[in-house]
């Protein structure tokens, strides 16, 4: 069997089982299932291209189709994998630490979730310790967001990982200090002030720069005048020595603080030496019995540079995993984009829909744990991967599939139907009662666009109309059997309706209606919309109910 077999196999059944829609998001996670090594990105085309070839099949070929692969049988063997985390052979020697250590320059978003779950769980596997380290040193380019520490926090009780310790680097400038002198003193490290673009030359050179031959008590001094503010910015930097024929240009005497003469810090204005994020976050590693560092892939490089650190204070180096980036088809994950967006007003603040932070997909109406599975299902592995919608709706519809079902017609028109008899329909568990005569419904004018006067159309679980009539305000029909006309196109319908406005992921508003009886779901209660997908209530408002699109 191929891949595209399979696509259309379990498109068959999942349209046979749902009226005729097979749904994207479903066989994207049955054909990653199948085929694990398959990316998804490969995946995505071939599930919406079978997708949309089956949805414009008829109920007759379908329940051909549907009868023909029963009989050869659905199930296929799903390739046996290891189920939860990756065991750490060492764990039996040592105490597992862990830690996230995010930089509060703006809120978490999609991407942060993984090192911040996997840190967590690992911690909690081997019953140690998960630590939550803000990384606020750089008050120049990375400057720390006020408000921003609380919203990373209220994140991680989200998706229930609660950290064991809270640590904030700018709170520990002093301790950082103290091993600068040391380093010195060590003459491990030296004070640099020398021209930067002559040092860098020099580096290339492999040649060292007249500073570093200079003895410990001049770099003493030239370090106690940055302390105080005597070098301004520019003049002076911390370097940790190295081998200086590293093949790494970036790995030769890197730097280990700079000067700052603003600091733009919402809390620190007084303090002008800032370390660097290796010096730092390789102090703070030790000091706090980390033994487990998992992060971005872009942190590999790091290493190298932390373990002359390490080496000089004879230390042992943590365990470290370093994971692949993460990206979502449509959406915006960099820092620096969001940032610019929310300041300028194109994003209406963090939680907008089009953004993927933590915030915005709360209140999407994702559930927590459908995150927690999908990291899970990542793992560390230091290949990037893209996901898509879909995919996030296939690990969100465990969590949802109990949601009550509503019918939504979007942008609705009438359709007056005439010579209906009297009757009922149940429709996604809703009883009406439809008049003899002339019956009125509510459906959608985007589908009405399609059809064409003399179409034939089934209105769900109703009765056959054909179209006599349409224009730009409604259209009209009339009665042409009850019976099952399998060809026949299937179109939701409402007859009354409450008033319902839909946030996209694209920001834009969908306005329709919705079955009455979803007037009385509470705020942050997730719905199920047959063929349009779930839905989180935003807001009951006295006449419309505002709603946020989570997924298909």
């Amino acid at each position: 069997m191929t891949l595209e077999h399979d696509a259309y196999r379990y498109a068959i059944r999942n349209a046979f089982s749902h009226n005729g829609k097979a749904d994207s998001g479903a066989l994207i996670g049955k054909l990653k299932a199948l085929y694990p090594d398959t990316p998804i990105k490969d995946l995505v085309p071939i599930a919406k291209v079978t997708v949309e070839k089956v949805n414009n099949m008829g109920m007759d070929e379908i329940h051909g189709e549907f009868e023909k692969f029963e009989k050869e049988g659905f199930e296929l063997k799903i390739p046996e994998k290891k189920v939860g985390l990756q065991d750490l052979e060492w764990a039996a020697r040592e105490p597992v630490v862990t830690r996230w250590a995010p930089n509060p320059s703006a809120p978490a978003h999609l991407g942060h979730l993984r090192p911040a779950i996997l840190s967590y769980l690992y911690a909690k596997k081997y019953n140690g310790k998960f630590i939550l380290r803000f990384e606020d040193t750089d008050p120049k380019i990375k400057k720390p967001m006020e408000g921003a520490e609380k919203m990373f926090l209220e994140d991680l009780h989200w998706v229930k990982c609660p950290p064991d310790m809270i640590v904030r680097q700018s709170d520990r400038l002093d301790i950082y200090y103290d091993y600068m002198v040391q380093l010195v003193e060590m003459e491990k490290a030296y004070v640099c002030t020398c021209d930067s673009e002559e040092w860098k030359k020099n580096t290339l050179k492999k040649t060292p720069c007249p500073c570093r031959k200079l003895l410990a008590p001049e770099h003493r001094s030239r370090l106690q005048k940055m302390f105080n503010h005597e070098f301004k910015q520019g003049e002076a930097i911390l370097r940790i020595k190295t081998d200086l024929d590293a093949p790494d240009p970036a790995e030769r005497d890197w730097w280990a603080a700079k000067i700052v003469d603003t600091p733009q810090h919402y809390k620190i204005k007084d303090k002008h030496v800032w370390p660097g994020y290796n010096f730092a976050a390789g102090i703070d590693d030790h000091l706090m019995g980390v033994t487990l560092i998992i992060r971005g892939q872009q942190h590999a490089s790091n290493v190298k540079k932390q373990k002359w650190l390490y080496t000089h204070f004879g230390w042992t180096y943590p365990h470290s995993f370093h994971h692949g980036k993460l990206s979502l088809e449509g959406a915006e994950l960099s820092k620096s984009k969001m940032l610019e967006g929310v300041a300028s007003g194109r994003y209406n603040g963090w939680d907008d829909p089009r953004l993927f932070t933590v915030q915005s997909l709360r209140r999407k109406g994702f559930a927590p744990e459908a995150f927690i599975d999908m990291m899970v299902d990542l793992g560390v592995k230091s290949s990037d991967t893209e996901l898509s919608l879909e995919l996030l709706g296939t690990y969100n519809k465990p969590y949802v599939q109990n949601a009550p079902s509503y019918s939504l017609v979007s942008e609705p028109i009438p359709l007056a139907v005439d010579f209906v008899p009297a009757m009922d329909a149940n429709v996604d568990g809703n009883k009406y009662t439809l008049n003899a005569g002339t019956q009125t419904f509510l459906v959608s004018k985007k589908e009405a666009e399609k059809w064409k006067v003399g179409n034939t159309i089934r209105l769900r679980n109703a009765y056959i109309v054909k179209i006599n009539e349409k224009n730009e305000y409604g259209l009209n029909a009339q009665f042409v059997s009850t019976a099952k006309l399998e060809n026949a196109t299937q179109v939701n319908w409402l007859v009354d309706g409450r008033n319902v406005q839909i946030t996209m992921p694209d920001g834009q508003l969908m306005y329709g209606r919705a079955t009455n009886a979803i007037a009385e779901q509470k705020v942050g209660d997730e719905v199920f919309f047959p063929q349009f997908g779930y839905c989180r209530i935003d807001e009951q408002m006295e006449k419309e109910t505002a709603l946020w699109f989570t997924h298909p």
